[in-house]
């Protein structure tokens, strides 16, 4: 007899619709505080060539994820074609345009890998969430180091003057824990696990997994400096865009409003960030005494998606041309 699936919480079948309703709701309240004419004439007045040149470093970005899974695939014993990983991973990006949350594109990835890899799932996994695992550490990680570019302009506003007098514990503090996270794979795998613990076989090929990837010599030192060139690229198209439309911002400032951003929109408040990334910028720019417009931030909110969103919409392509989900020989 087959038992049937547990049913779903009420607050489980309305999350998709709250999130529906919040973005609506900002987006609306922000469409009546934006001055339209001067939000058109910000994005008229931006400079081509930067432009043009933010939207090539934001591939090279994003060729820069696809070499950091390469290598994190390598680890977890999974040899997939430099060419399809890239492949995959534009098929990422194109499939969280759509899908709810920041995740979606992960899960389409993961199908592919255990349609490839079928005798490994538990490593399929694994290599997804570390993927997620480092982008995040290396972006928090270089926010660490480019903090003090920016403390005098966060000590002239109260509201990031708390931020300002931690710097001096916070880098510590990181480092610590980065190293900290090295050091603990090479111990979970002498960890007693109870032989009749249900999924222990996976539980294992986990911790296994876990400490080949930090332990995997010169792959591992590979996705660690592809992990933080992403985020440098980044800070670079960030940097280039703000040129396009003339604003005030250091290439450590724009690594700093970044880190600020991306961690707004990846709370599950909203779809993809809508309306929650430009309240973010609105309030930086503010706070952080680059306009008092909120035109100005909308629009470099909105074109720094825009320049991942351009690249993204290649991903369908990718998608078409993927071969359809088999293993792999």
């Amino acid at each position: 007899m087959v038992e049937s699936k547990p049913a779903r919480t009420l607050l489980a079948r309305l999350a998709p619709w709250l999130r529906f309703a919040i973005t609506a709701g900002v987006i609306a309240f922000l469409a009546t505080k934006v001055n339209w004419p001067s939000l058109a004439h910000r994005f008229a007045s931006a400079h081509p060539w930067w432009l043009g040149a933010a939207l090539l470093v934001t591939l090279a970005s994003i060729l820069m994820c696809g070499t950091r899974f390469f290598f994190l695939l390598r680890l977890q014993n999974m040899h997939l074609s430099y060419f399809r990983t890239l492949q995959l991973t534009f098929v990422g990006f194109f499939f969280n345009l759509f899908l709810i949350g920041s995740t979606g594109g992960d899960a389409v990835r993961l199908f592919y890998l255990i349609r490839w890899f079928p005798q490994q799932k538990a490593r399929a996994t694994l290599s997804i969430l570390l993927d997620r695992v480092f982008g995040v550490a290396a972006l928090f990680g270089l926010a660490l180091l480019f903090l003090p570019g920016t403390a005098d302009r966060l000590r002239a506003d109260p509201a990031f003057a708390p931020l300002a007098s931690a710097l001096p514990w916070l880098g510590p503090l990181g480092a610590f824990l980065l190293v900290l996270g090295f050091l603990l794979p090479t111990f979970l795998p002498n960890l007693p696990i109870p032989k009749k613990l249900p999924g222990r076989a996976i539980l294992i090929d986990l911790i296994h997994g876990l400490r080949d990837t930090m332990h995997g010599g010169w792959n591992t030192v590979a996705a660690v400096l592809v992990a933080i060139s992403v985020h440098l690229l980044s800070f670079l198209g960030a940097t280039l865009l703000a040129r396009a439309l003339d604003l005030p911002i250091s290439y450590s400032l724009a690594g700093l409003i970044l880190v600020l951003i991306f961690s707004a929109s990846a709370l599950p408040i909203s779809v993809s960030g809508h309306g929650v990334r430009e309240g973010v910028m609105i309030f930086l720019f503010l706070h952080l005494g680059l306009g008092t417009d909120p035109e100005s931030a909308i629009a470099y909110s909105i074109l720094i998606y825009g320049l991942g969103l351009f690249w993204s919409l290649l991903g369908g392509l990718a998608y078409l041309t993927l071969r359809s989900p088999r293993s792999q020989p």
